[in-house]
C-alpha cells in the first residue's frame, strides 16, 4: 500500500463555526467540554486515497450518540451530495463490510470511518460537519460546529500501452499497460479482454511497478488480425478507485517475431512433454516476466471410453524433441502415439502461421534447422541423414554412411553437418563431416570414439563435442575446425560442451557435486575455467544450451517449491529470468534457442 497523502492546502470557512487547520487544533473555550485534539488525515489533506478512513480523537470519552447524531458529510460544491453509498448516520450502527461503518477507539475517545463501498469521488472536496452538542461521558456539552474539509485523487488512468493504438506488431508482442499508479491486480485481471478471444488470458503485475501490468495469451495470437483490446472501468487502484472511463485500443498482428525465442518443452515429468511453449529471450520491462507461450500441444483423449492404452482426458502423444526455424516460420516436433504400444515416432513440420502440417515424416527423429532456416536435416527411419527443403517442401538423401547415435549439427555457415556415428563390423565410432552442396560425407580425422553433445561455434565451422573411447568411461571434450586444416584439440577431460559464448570461450557442464558451480566457461586456448554461478533453484546441467550468439544461455532449473522452471540469463550467468509459469500440473523439461 502507499503512504497516506497529506496535506497540501488550507481551506477558508466561515468564522461562524471552528475552523479544524492542518496545523490548528481545536481546543475550545471550556476545558470540560469534549475537544478534537487530532483529526487523521489532517484538516485540508488533498489526493487521499478513494477509501482512505477518517480518523476523529477528543480529548475524553464522548457520548456515542450525541457524535452519530450530528456528524454529516457533504461534497464542498455540492452540497446536496453526500459520501455516496454510505449512510452516515446508520455507519455508527453498521457491521464491518458494510460499504461504510465506524469504529470506536479503545476508552471511547474517538471514532474511526471506514467506507470501502462508499469511495471519495475523485478530484472531489468533501465537507465534514460535526454539529454543535457533541456530548462527553459525563454530560458536558460543547456548544460549537466543527468543519474540515478532506480531497480525494484524480482517478487513475491508462497512461499507456505497448502495443499503441493501430500499431501493427509481430503476433507473439508483448501486450503491456502501464497505469497512473498503483492498480489492484484482480480488478485489472477482471478489467482485460482481448477480441477476438484469446484464450487462457493472464494478466500479471509488474513486481516492482504495481502500476504496470503484461496481458500474455495462452498462445501467441491469430497472425494477420486485428485486435480490439478493451479495459473496462472494473480496473480499480489499490484502494478501489475506478478508470473514468473505459479505454479501447486496436492493433494489428504479423508474422512471429524474428529476434530469436527460447523453445520450452513442458510436460507433467520427465520424458512426458506434452506441449512446446514459444518464449521471448528478455522480459518487457525489469519486474515483468518473460512471456511464455503455447506454440503447439498434443491432442488429448476425449473418448470417455478411453483411447487404447491412454484414459479419458489424458494426453494421446508425447514429444521427443522440437525446433524452431530462424526467422519463426516453420516448428519441427518430433512425437510419438502412446495409445498403443510400439509405435514408431513421427516427425512433423509445422507451419507456425497456419498451425497446418507440411509433411509428416514416420520414424524420423532428430531433426535440426540450417542457419538460415531453409534446410532441416534428420535421421529418416532407415538411419540415413536426409534434408527436407522449405522452399521447395521437397526431400534429399545425403550420401550414405554408418547409422547415427545423436542428431546432426550445422556449421554456423549452413555449408555442413557434424554428424555422429555409431561402431560398425567395419570401423569406430566416430564424426562424419557432410557437405550437402557437394554430396560428399567424410570421417572427421583425429576423432574417434562414441561422440554427443556436439555444438557449433557462432561463426565458420568450428565444433566442439564430447567423446568417450573404450575402456574411458569420462567423456572428453574436444574442439575441431575442419575448414583449419588443424587437427582436433582436446581441450579437457570431465567436460560436456554445452555452447560457445564466442569463438574462444566454450561453456560446458562439469561434473562437480550438487552445492558446486555446476557450469563453467572455457578458454579454449589455455584451458582455464570460469566458473558460473547459478542463483535461481538448483539447475540442471544437462539441460543447459547457448543462444546462437553466444549471449545468452537457458537452462531448467528446480526451485524451491519443487517445481521444475525455465530460465534465461546472460552468459555469464548474471541477469537471471523465471519464464511464466507452466499450466498447472506441467513442468519444464527442456530448453533450447530457435526462431
Amino acid at each position: 500500500m502507499s503512504p497516506r497523502r497529506r496535506a497540501h492546502r488550507i481551506f477558508a470557512l466561515p468564522l461562524a463555526v471552528a475552523v479544524l487547520a492542518p496545523s490548528v487544533l481545536l481546543t475550545g473555550c471550556f476545558s470540560a467540554p469534549p475537544q478534537i485534539v487530532q483529526l487523521n488525515p489532517p484538516a485540508g489533506s488533498t489526493q487521499l486515497d478513494a477509501n482512505a478512513t477518517v480518523e476523529v480523537v477528543f480529548d475524553q470519552p464522548v457520548n456515542h450518540q450525541s457524535v452519530a447524531d450530528r456528524l454529516s458529510i457533504a461534497q464542498t460544491a455540492r452540497t446536496n451530495l453526500g459520501l455516496t453509498g454510505c449512510d452516515v448516520a446508520a455507519a455508527f450502527t453498521a457491521q464491518p463490510g458494510a460499504p461504510c461503518w465506524i469504529t470506536w477507539l479503545s476508552g471511547e475517545s474517538g471514532f474511526v470511518l471506514h467506507h470501502p463501498g462508499a469511495l471519495f469521488a475523485p478530484d472531489t472536496e468533501y465537507t465534514f460537519r460535526l454539529g454543535a452538542g457533541v456530548t462527553s461521558a459525563s454530560g458536558q456539552v460543547n456548544s460549537l460546529d466543527h468543519v474540515w474539509n478532506l480531497t480525494g485523487a484524480a482517478a487513475p488512468v491508462l497512461n499507456s500501452t505497448s502495443p499503441g493504438q493501430g500499431a501493427t506488431v509481430p503476433r507473439d508482442t508483448p501486450i503491456v499497460l502501464s497505469f497512473s499508479r498503483a492498480m489492484s491486480a484482480a480488478a485489472v485481471a477482471a478489467a482485460v479482454s482481448l477480441s477476438p478471444p484469446a484464450s487462457g488470458l493472464q494478466v500479471v503485475r509488474n513486481t516492482l511497478d504495481l502500476g504496470q501490468f503484461e496481458v500474455i495469451p495462452n498462445a501467441p495470437l491469430a497472425p494477420a488480425t486485428t485486435y480490439t483490446l478493451t479495459v473496462s472501468r472494473r480496473a480499480t487502484d489499490a484502494f478501489g478507485e475506478p478508470i473514468p472511463d473505459p479505454v479501447t485500443l486496436s492493433f494489428h498482428t504479423s508474422a512471429l517475431s524474428v529476434t530469436g525465442h527460447l523453445l520450452v518443452l513442458t510436460g507433467p515429468g520427465r520424458g512426458d512433454a506434452t506441449e512446446v511453449v514459444l518464449a521471448q529471450l528478455s522480459a518487457p520491462a525489469s519486474g515483468l516476466p518473460i512471456p511464455a507461450q503455447v506454440l503447439a500441444a498434443v491432442p488429448v483423449c476425449t473418448d470417455p471410453a478411453g483411447c487404447g492404452d491412454v484414459g479419458p482426458g489424458q494426453p494421446t502423444a508425447m514429444i521427443d524433441t522440437a525446433t524452431v526455424a530462424p526467422g519463426g516460420r516453420w516448428l519441427a516436433v518430433v512425437q510419438t502415439d502412446i495409445t498403443r504400444l510400439g509405435a514408431a515416432p513421427v516427425l512433423r513440420v509445422i507451419d507456425i502461421a497456419t498451425g497446418q502440417d507440411q509433411v509428416d515424416l514416420a520414424g524420423a527423429t532428430w531433426p535440426a534447422w540450417s542457419p538460415g532456416g531453409s534446410t532441416l536435416a534428420f535421421v529418416a527411419a532407415d538411419a540415413s541423414v536426409q534434408l527436407w527443403n522449405a522452399a521447395g517442401e521437397s526431400l534429399s538423401a545425403l550420401p550414405a554412411g554408418a547409422p547415427p547415435i545423436g542428431p546432426p549439427i550445422w556449421t554456423a555457415d549452413g555449408d555442413a553437418l557434424a554428424i555422429p556415428v555409431g561402431q560398425t563390423a567395419t570401423g569406430p565410432a566416430h564424426i562424419d563431416l557432410a557437405v550437402p552442396a557437394l554430396s560428399a560425407r567424410y570421417a572427421l580425422p583425429g576423432i574417434s570414439g562414441s561422440a554427443g553433445d556436439l555444438v557449433a561455434a557462432p561463426q565458420g565451422e568450428e565444433l566442439a563435442l564430447a567423446v568417450t573411447s573404450a575402456p574411458a568411461t569420462t567423456p572428453t571434450a574436444w574442439v575441431a575446425d575442419p575448414s583449419s586444416g588443424h587437427p582436433a584439440t582436446r581441450v579437457g577431460s570431465g567436460l560436456v560442451p554445452v555452447g560457445f559464448t564466442d569463438d574462444a570461450t566454450l561453456l560446458v557442464a562439469l561434473s562437480a557435486p550438487p552445492g558446486s558451480p555446476q557450469l563453467a566457461g572455457l578458454d579454449i586456448a589455455t584451458g582455464a575455467l570460469s566458473p558460473i554461478a547459478t542463483s535461481l533453484g538448483t539447475i540442471d546441467p544437462e539441460s543447459a544450451t547457448v543462444a546462437p550468439g553466444g549471449r545468452q544461455i537457458a537452462y531448467i532449473t528446480r526451485l524451491a517449491s519443487g517445481a521444475d522452471a525455465a530460465v534465461v540469463a546472460n552468459a555469464d550467468g548474471s541477469g537471471p529470468l523465471l519464464l511464466t509459469s507452466p499450466a498447472p500440473g506441467l513442468q519444464a523439461l527442456a530448453v533450447s534457442f530457435g526462431g
